[in-house]
């Protein structure tokens, strides 16, 4: 006796109930899905191409209004070397809680005419308060407000050879903290600890020039975010329980048209499916707005913030071991379910989701970290492509670099057996096996150069690689579900005849072939 793999009696089974794959298969129709999603991804990236930027850079202002290179303030006069102090004091004014972070750096002005390269040993020690409009007072050197930071730091400031200005370094950054004040007022002390990094002059004290910047989340690009995710949102409800079951069902909702079906009637990708629209609705972030709400403690946004970090990285996980287990099982036909290949056989089949699934909770757990990391406790700069040299940063993106290259490496195996025994497969399924292997392509990239971190680069990255998780989903989550007439009460599918014996199957009104149905798509060898 043959059992698939949730232990079910394959010999005692009636053919699998039609997807709408399976009845919608003239060319017109195929055309027209691939078309949708072709065009849908070319427009996401015209939709993306005209989005605002995701940073704002500026020169930070001295209290005195001034911005650029400037002489700070040497707090002991006299001081001998290696004990010199100079002060750097900025108001951050007018924030607004969609500026999500602050980060302040600053550049050290070579202190000799040389242009050898220079490491300067220094320790920073930096002050911030933080107040409302109420209470602050811009430029003034007194501030009625909470003291947000303060906080000493060893580092050192490098001039590469020929560079004027040193490298950036961080003074201050609002991180893992969100902006909950209207102005934050920055006092840094640097002691040069060295003698190097200030300019020594024949006669009078040493002085040292240097200018900061900001950087910071163009709030237009958190609207414009939060606007698309509301319409991801909608769509993505739409598709899930749309009430139009007009034309045989064509236009009706995944869950809708489900429940013609029995809950342990659905096949596996089927429940996959499911599980991804489910976690694509969080994926598109609900509570989103929350995160800029007036009245909400910082302790909840740095949870919804998370919450957001964790949902990207189970959508990603769950997406990656989906296209997994769905390529893998393409190439085979309803025959090979009924007749399956015996307990070993299935055996094998079992340890091999095992491994699938544990790769990808493996790139779950590194993919999860890494952002966490990433976004709310990187002291270097927000930006993907401009994260500091941390070993915490190192070692997470060489795990999840490991596990990617596994995943690509299987995955790539798994569609070259689809492509030996492509004549095996119908011609709906081949439609869909091209897309699934655009879209696995677009996430590894999409992993790889950080389009999938809650704050890409550009707004391009997100609207592109984002929007086209949504459009997939979609997609499969229409071809997949269940080919109900409005009419139907379990199963569009009325047995005629069943032989046990040698389990061929006859279906009412003619002979049906056993190849290429939905459960056959799932029972075969992952």
């Amino acid at each position: 006796m043959s059992m698939d793999l949730n232990g079910a009696n394959l010999e005692a089974q009636g053919p699998p109930p039609k997807t709408r794959i399976d009845v919608f298969t003239s060319k017109r129709t195929l055309t027209a899905l691939f078309l949708f999603y072709i065009g849908s991804t070319l427009l996401l990236c015209l939709l993306g191409n005209t989005g605002p930027e995701v940073f704002k850079h500026v020169d930070a202002l001295s209290k005195d209004g001034e911005a650029g290179a400037k002489y700070w303030k040497l707090v002991n006069p006299g001081c001998d070397t290696g004990n010199c102090k100079f002060q750097y004091t900025v108001p951050i004014i007018h924030m607004i809680p969609e500026m999500q972070l602050i980060y302040m750096k600053v550049k050290v002005k070579r202190p000799s005419s040389g242009t050898e390269a220079i490491t300067a040993p220094v320790v920073t020690t930096t002050g911030v308060i933080g107040c409302d409009r109420e209470h602050c007072v811009s430029g003034g050197e007194n501030f009625d407000g909470e003291q947000v930071r303060d906080e000493s730091d060893s580092t050192s400031i490098e001039w590469d050879s020929q560079q004027v200005y040193s490298n950036e370094f961080a003074l201050f950054t609002t991180d893992p903290d969100p902006i909950t004040y209207n102005q934050y007022n920055v006092s840094v002390i640097l002691t040069d600890t060295s003698g190097q990094a200030a300019t020594n002059p024949e006669s009078g004290d040493p002085q040292m020039m240097a200018k900061a910047d900001m950087v910071f989340v163009n709030p237009d690009f958190t609207w414009w975010v939060m606007g698309w995710k509301v319409v991801f949102l909608i769509c993505t409800l739409v598709v899930m329980f749309c009430p139009i079951t007009l034309f045989d069902g064509a236009f009706a909702g995944y869950f809708v048209q489900q429940r013609h079906l029995k809950l342990n009637d659905w096949s596996n990708i089927q429940c996959w499916i499911g599980a991804l629209l489910v976690v694509l609705l969080f994926f598109n972030d609900p509570f989103f707005a929350l995160q800029f709400g007036d009245g909400i403690s910082s302790g909840v946004k740095q949870f919804l913030v998370m919450e957001s970090i964790v949902l990207v990285a189970l959508f990603v996980s769950l997406m990656l071991c989906f296209m997994l287990v769905s390529t893998g099982t393409i190439i085979s036909s309803n025959k090979d379910q009924f007749m399956g290949g015996g307990r070993n056989s299935h055996k094998l089949q079992s340890n091999y989701i095992i491994a699938k699934v544990g790769l990808c909770s493996l790139i779950f757990a590194f993919l999860f970290f890494y952002y966490v990391i990433a976004r709310m406790y990187n002291t270097g700069s927000p930006q993907y492509d401009d994260f500091s040299d941390d070993q915490s940063y190192m070692s997470f993106q060489i795990l999840l670099i490991i596990c990617m290259v596994a995943f690509s490496l299987w995955y790539i195996v798994s569609v070259c057996e689809c492509i030996m025994n492509v004549r095996m497969i119908e011609r709906g399924y081949l439609a869909l096996l091209v897309i699934t292997v655009i879209a696995a392509v677009l996430m590894v990239i999409g992993v790889s150069i950080g389009a999938l971190y809650i704050l890409p680069n550009t707004s391009f990255k997100w609207m592109f690689f984002y929007g086209s998780c949504n459009v997939t989903v979609w997609v499969l989550s229409w071809a997949f579900a269940h080919a109900a007439d409005e009419d139907e009460g379990e199963s569009s599918w009325a047995l005629d005849s069943v032989s046990k014996g040698n389990a061929q199957y006859s279906v009412l009104g003619g002979d049906e072939p056993l190849g290429g149905g939905a459960e056959g798509l799932l029972s075969a060898d992952i």
